[in-house]
């Protein structure tokens, strides 16, 4: 030390900036920190190859201790109780039992949720539920938990001789209907259980309570709005769209008992101007209103904008025939397309289907 100053080789009365840091254990200025051993870690590869090859089966959905096979793997589900992965699946299958212990693992806890995912090979789609046709009452809904509004599945225990159920979920007791029991009951006695007490997934037909204003919803319907400025005819745009637009409709959902699709159709064109098209099956031919001033857009017709494809099959056919011809000399490269949304959904809205 120089003369005059201490040993630490500050000044007196002179703190240093920062306080002198203490190794936490003998050694550790001298070791490195250890670096990842490559050779150690797993392989994704062979991990999938592996899960294919030990769970590429049937996986049975009531099993205990089970984890579902990886989303990479071939399987088929056996709904036995429990939704299948593809339609419900955790990030983790082992959760801890509080939430500071799953704060410390530093992993996401969250469901991924695939209601529309398609079923593979031979598993059979979730059966469809009219709890009014299959009790024979017309108000019949969905039976739930009253505190939760959990839905009947394989987990609820019935008590008070069927009068009662206690929600897996939490534990509160929900009376039965009357209508609901004596279904049970029926369909008890020729030993069959009822799906929502079997499976873990189904579909419910929903009631008036489940919709807007308690009132079921009219059919939907489809406003198709087509380019037809230059570029998409000179593009071959409207050409494929017009190919195609009929088979379209002819794949939109039908009713099973009829047969017959519900679904109305409408069309818009548009480029600087928008036009509507009355397709009205009384028509000989489409006929086609255009509106210019886009700043006050409305769409110039309710009657025959928006048909049944059964109805007006004849004059659908000629209108998507004749709209690549009716547009093949236009010669507008503008397009507004916000006003041809805004008629298509104000025309959705006045027959209450928006």
């Amino acid at each position: 030390p120089i003369g005059g100053q201490p040993a630490s080789g500050y000044p007196p009365q002179y703190q240093p900036p920062f306080p002198a840091q203490q190794p936490a254990y003998p050694g550790q200025q001298f070791q490195q920190q250890k670096r990842l051993d490559p050779d150690q870690m797993p392989s994704p590869i062979q991990v999938m190859a592996d899960d294919q090859a030990n769970r590429g089966g049937v996986f049975v959905t009531n099993d205990k201790g089970l984890v579902p096979p990886l989303v990479t793997t071939d399987f088929t589900v056996d709904d036995k109780g429990n939704a299948s992965p593809r339609y419900i699946r955790s990030s983790m299958y082992a959760v801890p039992v509080t939430a500071d212990l799953l704060k410390q693992t530093a992993m996401p806890f969250c469901l991924v949720i695939a209601p529309m995912a398609e079923p593979v090979g031979p598993e059979p789609e979730p059966p469809l539920l009219d709890f009014a046709m299959l009790t024979g009452s017309a108000t019949m809904g969905p039976v739930r938990c009253s505190r939760c509004k959990a839905y009947m599945c394989p987990n609820m225990k019935f008590i008070d001789a069927g009068r009662h159920f206690k929600c897996a979920f939490c534990k509160a007791t929900t009376e039965v209907p009357m209508e609901y029991t004596q279904y049970v009951n029926s369909m008890q006695q020729y030993g069959r259980v009822p799906a929502e007490m079997a499976l873990g997934a189904y579909e419910i037909v929903a009631t008036k309570e489940y919709c807007r204003n308690n009132t079921l919803p009219n059919p939907p319907a489809i406003v198709f709005v087509i380019d037809v400025s230059y570029n998409a005819v000179k593009s071959g745009l409207v050409h494929t769209v017009c190919e195609n637009i009929m088979d379209i409709i002819e794949s939109m959902p039908r009713d099973e008992q009829t047969g017959k699709s519900w679904t109305r159709v409408g069309f818009i064109t548009y480029s600087s101007t928008v036009h509507f098209y009355n397709i009205k099956g009384s028509l000989a031919q489409p006929v086609m209103m255009s509106v210019g001033d886009v700043g006050d857009m409305f769409v110039p017709l309710l009657e025959g904008f928006l048909v049944r494809a059964e109805d007006s099959g004849a004059v659908l056919q000629q209108l998507v025939q004749q709209l690549p011809a009716m547009f093949q000399d236009n010669k507008d490269t503008e397009t507004i397309l916000l006003p041809a949304v805004q008629a298509g959904l104000e025309a959705l809205r006045a027959a209450d289907t928006a």
